[in-house]
Order: C-alpha cells, then sequence, then structure tokens
C-alpha cells in the first residue's frame, strides 16, 4: 500500500470502498448518489478487468438451474439493475445492453416439458417459441466490459476518487465496504466457496444468434457483431494454479455442440476467466456481513452478480451509510 498516496485522504467523514468489478462500483455509485457532499473513494490494486465481472458473459436473466426457477428477489434486481444499465448508457451515449430476452433450448424431452409449461402458467414472464424453446422474456444480454467501464468512468465522473492499491484499514476511517470477490475467502473462509468459470470469444461463422441462447452451455452477444461469447465451465479444484485454457475450450465446445453447429471451426479470439463466489448457505442471495465496526463486506453473487449488483449495493449503503 502506498501510503504517501492515501495519508492526505479525509477519514472521519468519507466512505471507503473496495473493489471496483460491479459491486464495488455500484456500491461507490449509490454512496455518491446518496450523500454527493461526501468524500467516497474507491480501491483495487488489480486492473480494471481482473475480477469476475471482466469475464462475466452478460446474462442477465431472473431465472436458473434446470427447471427454471425464478431467482429470489428477481424483479427487485432486474429494476435496479436496469437503472443502471441506463444511467451507464446515458453517460457513454451508447446503449450498453441487448433486450429482448433469452432463449434457452432444453436439453431433453423431460426439460422440454419443463419449459413448455413454464410458458402456460407464466405467460408473462415466458413463451414457447415456434422452434420449441423457451423464451425468458425479461432476459437482458448485458455487454459486460463496456458496462464495466462506462461504470468505472461514471462514478468518477460523479467525483468518486480512484486509487490503484489496497484498501487501507484504519479505525478512523468512517465506514469501509468491501466487495473484494473471491479475496473475501481469506476473510470469511466457512462462508463461502469459489468456482472458476472460463469463456471464449470468437469469430462468428454461419450460424448466427439475434438473442443470447442457453443450452448446456451458452452462447452470448457481443457489442461487436463479429464476436460471440460461449460459456462456461465451472471449476471447483486447482484454483490456485493459472487457468487451463486448452481443456477449457475443449469443454466449452462440447457444451455448445447443440446450440453452435460449426463449433469445431470457430476462431477463438480470445478466452477469459473469473473465480466467482458462492455462498455456501441454501438462500441463494448474497450476503452482507459486518466484520468490524467501520468494515462490512458484500459477497457471494455466485453466477447473478449482474442480477444483484445493484439490488444488494443500494442495501448496503442505505443500511450501512449515514
Amino acid at each position: 500500500m502506498d501510503w504517501k498516496v492515501i495519508d492526505h485522504l479525509s477519514k472521519k467523514d468519507s466512505f471507503f470502498v473496495a473493489g471496483r468489478g460491479f459491486g464495488g462500483l455500484a456500491i461507490a455509485y449509490f454512496l455518491k448518489k446518496k450523500h454527493p457532499s461526501k468524500k467516497v473513494y474507491l480501491f483495487d490494486p488489480h486492473p480494471l478487468g481482473h475480477s469476475a465481472s471482466a469475464a462475466a458473459s452478460g446474462l442477465l436473466e431472473p431465472i436458473g438451474g434446470r427447471l427454471a426457477v425464478r431467482s429470489p428477489l428477481a424483479s427487485e434486481g432486474l429494476m435496479l439493475s436496469k437503472y443502471l444499465l441506463d444511467k451507464v448508457s446515458h453517460f457513454l451515449g451508447k446503449k450498453v445492453y441487448l433486450e429482448g430476452g433469452v432463449v434457452h433450448a432444453p436439453i431433453d424431452q423431460s426439460q422440454e416439458s419443463i419449459f413448455k409449461k413454464k410458458a402456460e402458467d407464466y405467460p408473462d414472464w415466458f413463451s414457447w417459441t415456434k422452434d420449441k424453446e423457451l423464451l425468458v422474456r425479461e432476459g437482458v444480454n448485458v455487454f459486460s466490459k463496456t458496462y464495466l467501464e462506462g461504470l468505472f468512468s461514471l462514478v468518477k465522473s460523479m467525483g468518486v476518487e480512484f486509487y490503484q492499491t489496497s484498501v487501507p484499514i484504519d479505525p478512523e476511517i468512517k465506514m469501509i465496504f468491501l466487495c473484494v470477490g473471491a479475496s473475501i475467502q481469506e476473510m470469511l473462509p466457512d462462508a463461502f466457496r469459489l468456482t472458476r468459470g472460463q469463456a471464449m470469444r470468437v469469430k462468428k461463422l454461419e450460424t448466427t444468434f439475434s438473442l443470447p441462447k442457453v443450452c448446456r452451455g451458452y452462447v452470448a452477444l457481443d457489442l461487436d457483431p463479429s464476436i460471440y461469447h460461449l460459456g462456461s465451465t465451472y471449476e471447483r479444484t486447482n484454483l490456485h494454479l493459472p487457468p487451463d485454457k486448452t481443456m477449457a475450450v475443449k469443454e466449452l465446445k462440447e457444451r455448445n455442440r447443440d446450440i453452435y453447429p460449426e463449433i469445431d471451426e470457430v476462431e477463438v479470439v480470445e478466452m477469459r476467466s473469473g473465480v466467482r463466489v458462492f455462498c455456501k448457505d441454501e438462500k441463494r442471495l448474497p450476503r452482507i456481513l459486518q466484520i468490524a465496526p467501520n468494515q462490512v463486506a458484500l459477497a457471494g453473487f455466485g453466477s447473478k452478480g449482474l442480477l444483484y449488483h445493484a439490488l444488494f449495493a443500494k442495501k448496503i449503503v442505505d443500511d450501512y451509510s449515514t
């Protein structure tokens, strides 16, 4: 930590935020919005794009799992996430997401029956398409990298000061908000488990997609119309080792073979990886944990960071900033 840089910072009536993934940036945004006259400092020793947020595919949808179960607080999460997406889109002068839904292709006949029933029971949320696939109407394809960069630029334009170093821990600081991704396990090893996800950006071939599609894997769209994102691996072991890209490419091709016929011919432009943090409890929601009188942590987004980052950022700000 560069103490010469941060010694001059106001502590007693300021807010310090650690981490500039989706969650940390959303916390910084809502802090500055709620307390425009107070100092908000943002810290992260890593380059922008180091976190799991930068590796995110961009699938923002209110369901999960084989049964297409609606996630807890899905409506609230969608509303606040789209609020931030619109703020960033306006700030950048270009839309950072694509609306229209997310398509789910059934893996087998059993899942096809489940999907059909969902469309019949919840017509406001789902449609059954002529291709015998489930359209999740509220689903959104976020252009994650552009959104992350735009949100960072937006909070800086609001007056948030950024320092590329670790957050200082000092009892004189009013409140420290920790949203540090996988590093949280070092502080709270019993509360969370980690999973690495790898995805690949590939050049588009003959098969085209107007909306993102999910099956065993997924295909998401990019701001560059010649690029698709294919994901994702779910790696629970050897996380201390560098990502095995060769293994990941092989696995991702197998996962996406059903929905991308030319998968063996694709040109891989880039591999992205990030470590997701999942809560060990069964609530399927991120957790807010006070770990010291002036330190509070937000973690456990799992694979739903885009759905929950704004909602829980606002909650932690509302609950712990005065």
